[in-house]
């Protein structure tokens, strides 16, 4: 009897501890979902600013080299990245806010500290959250950052120095160089043309035209030539006589109008992470700016961590159970504006060590600083209750004195 009394009580307390367990895990995903809702909100939102005033840019580009839109919207998705590395860490911040407003406000909070959770149970899930954001943040920074910079760079770099795609537009006339114009009836795949004329006026005393019934653009060693078939060519002298010359074939050199080959080399943005904390001290580039690429290395270590330090410190300013009457907004926006204080000094501490190399540990402390003021502040710890104490203490010290 007294065993099967023991074997009962043992399954009742299991029974419990599971029961106990499900509803714990029910509540981090409640809480969770309340996260990474307004998470994936904020992100659309400034993601899509940032991502409209990086595409006018891009528009431009697209516009002025002739190219179509299929390369307006692949530049547009490489452009993608470069703003996740800013965006992520600032929407997780925003989202972890909105959920602790939310949870507070709907007294959800209070009924969790009286069932008997602890601040670090709430905080639980969002942490989780933040881990989640932080190793998208490092995939971004690590790889996909610098291997969308580099096909961007290549493309642009393509459509500047392919000089057919801005000069031989159908139906358009061009100016490749002052003096120089350019008009393609007909632009056919492959490279054949219709309806070709070439006005030629740099020298203005001889102006010559060149009119073609077909021609080919043909890429060679040397560069671009222009094949003109069935032609004429009309050039008039100082005394304004014009002469007539016609012919079967004609070639015409563009190369003289293209644009030099920029010097290849990687900008910080574009370098994978070794090769900015070790540059290549040879090479000119890396040895002139090797403070600026080692100091971006270490930034795109530490950035990262700022999902977790931004999610400690929205914690920190909005979990601790203080009733106000006055509301939550005052709290908020000091918890807003001391987050993006330290992610403003973290860009500070950047450019502090590209000047003095010496300063990048200010790179790694101000995060850990940060997380560690947040997580004593979210135990329990009232740093201003404690400036107050010592400001009193400092005050009555003096009355003190007198009295003796």
């Amino acid at each position: 009897m007294a065993s099967d009394t023991g074997t009962r009580d043992g399954e009742a307390r299991m029974s419990r501890a599971s029961a106990a367990g499900s509803q714990v895990f029910k509540i981090d995903a409640y809480i969770a979902r309340l996260v990474t809702g307004p998470f994936f909100v904020f992100m659309l939102i400034l993601t899509g600013v940032v991502w409209l005033t990086q595409s006018l840019e891009l528009l431009n580009d697209v516009i002025e080299q002739g190219q179509n839109v299929g390369v307006f919207l692949y530049l547009s998705v490489l452009v993608i990245p470069s703003i996740l590395v800013i965006v992520l860490p600032i929407g997780l911040f925003f989202a972890v806010v909105y959920c602790l407003y939310r949870l507070r406000t709907d007294s959800e909070l209070v009924v969790m500290y009286a069932a008997g959770m602890s601040r670090w149970q709430v905080a639980r899930a969002i942490f989780g959250c933040a881990a989640g954001v932080m190793l998208l943040a490092y995939l971004v920074n690590m790889l996909l950052l610098p291997m969308a910079m580099r096909d961007m760079r290549d493309l642009l770099l393509q459509m500047r120095t392919e000089f057919a795609s801005s000069l031989l537009q159908a139906g358009e006339f061009t100016t490749p160089a002052p003096g120089l114009t350019v008009f393609v009836e007909v632009r056919k795949p492959g490279g054949d043309l219709e309806g070709l004329l070439v006005h030629d006026n740099r020298d203005k005393d001889k102006p010559v035209s060149y009119i073609a019934d077909r021609g080919q653009l043909i890429d060679t060693p040397e560069g671009p030539r222009l094949v003109m078939l069935n032609g004429n060519i009309q050039r008039r002298d100082a005394k304004k006589k014009t002469d007539f010359l016609y012919f079967d074939k004609y070639t015409f050199d563009l190369s003289q109008f293209e644009n030099p080959a920029e010097e290849r080399y990687f900008k910080a943005y574009e370098r994978y992470l070794p090769e900015l904390l070790w540059p290549d001290r040879t090479l000119a580039y890396d040895n002139q700016y090797a403070n600026e690429l080692i100091a971006e290395g270490h930034a795109r270590i530490t950035s990262p961590l700022y999902a977790l330090i931004f999610a400690a410190i929205a914690m920190a300013g909005l979990l601790p159970n203080e009733f106000s009457r006055r509301g939550y907004g005052q709290r908020i926006v000091l918890t807003i504006a001391l987050g993006l204080g330290v992610r403003l000094l973290d860009l500070a501490a950047v450019g502090w060590a590209t000047r003095t190399p010496m300063l990048i540990s200010v790179q790694y402390l101000i995060p850990l600083v940060a997380f560690a003021v947040a997580c004593a502040i979210i135990g329990g710890w009232k740093p201003v209750a404690m400036l107050k104490r010592v400001a009193g203490n400092t005050q009555t010290a003096p009355l003190s004195g007198g009295t003796r």
